[in-house]
This record gives structure tokens, C-alpha cells and sequence, in this order.
């Protein structure tokens, strides 16, 4: 693949690595923090408060099922946010690269050539003097 095939497909790298990120960070929420405890998504840890009033212990699986699951809050957060980025930067690169191609300006006609246009019309008798000497005039005064 060229160098310029590859720059062209580079925002595509973005989103997909981005996806997946996102992705990542979506199954890693989702997923429990302890055998007794919930996840970053749902929260819950009622086997493990359960666990602890039949053990006469209140707030000890509980509490480390809470401190678990605000361990992985932020990881999960950022994986999430850091694959929307790449998307977004993907999206980005895209559209700025997106512009189409360039063309450059046409250059207009010198002021000699002008002249010899007008001229030509002049000897084919589509101008009168009086028009080819004001346009020639008017020509000239750009010049």
C-alpha cells in the first residue's frame, strides 16, 4: 500500500482502534469486581451485605465490595472516553481530509494577449476603432 493510501485510510485506524476501546471499556464496566460483588454499571452488592449479616460482621465484604467496584470505576471511564476521542479524531481527520481535490487558480490572460484578442476581433470587424481603443485604454491602465 502506498504512503498515500495509508494516510487516506489512517482515519479509519481511529475509529475502529476507537471502537474497540470503547468497547473494552464497556465489558470491563460490565463486568463483575468480586465473586459477591456488582459491577462499575450495576453497582449492587447485596449477596455480600447478605453475607455479612448472616456472618454478624456488618460492612465487611460490603465494604470491600464498594472500595473493588470504585477501583474500577475510573480505568473503565477512561477507556470509554479515550475510545469516543478516537472516534471523534477519526471523524475529524476525515472531514479535514475530505476537502476533494485542488485545483489551482486558473491564470488569467496577460495584459499583451488581452490586447492581441482584442485586436483580432478588431481585424474581423466585430469592434469598431473607438472600442478597441477604449478597451485597449482600459487594458493598459491595469498594467
Amino acid at each position: 500500500m502506498s504512503e498515500t493510501g495509508r494516510k487516506r485510510r489512517g482515519w479509519i485506524y481511529l475509529v475502529v482502534i476507537g471502537l474497540v476501546t470503547s468497547t473494552v471499556g464497556i465489558v470491563v464496566g460490565s463486568m463483575k469486581t468480586g465473586g459477591m460483588c456488582g459491577s462499575v454499571f450495576s453497582p449492587r452488592s447485596n449477596v455480600a451485605a447478605l453475607y455479612d449479616t448472616l456472618q454478624g460482621s456488618f460492612g465487611g465484604a460490603a465494604a470491600d465490595c464498594k472500595e473493588s467496584i470504585a477501583a474500577a470505576v475510573v480505568p473503565t471511564w477512561i477507556l470509554i472516553v479515550l475510545g469516543i476521542v478516537l472516534v471523534l479524531a477519526g471523524i475529524i481527520v476525515r472531514s479535514i481530509g475530505n476537502n476533494g481535490p485542488t485545483f489551482a487558480a486558473v491564470a488569467s490572460p496577460s495584459v499583451a494577449t488581452q490586447i492581441e484578442d482584442v485586436s483580432r476581433l478588431k481585424e474581423q470587424g466585430l469592434v469598431s476603432d473607438e472600442e478597441f481603443e477604449a478597451k485597449r485604454a482600459e487594458l493598459l491602465g491595469r498594467f
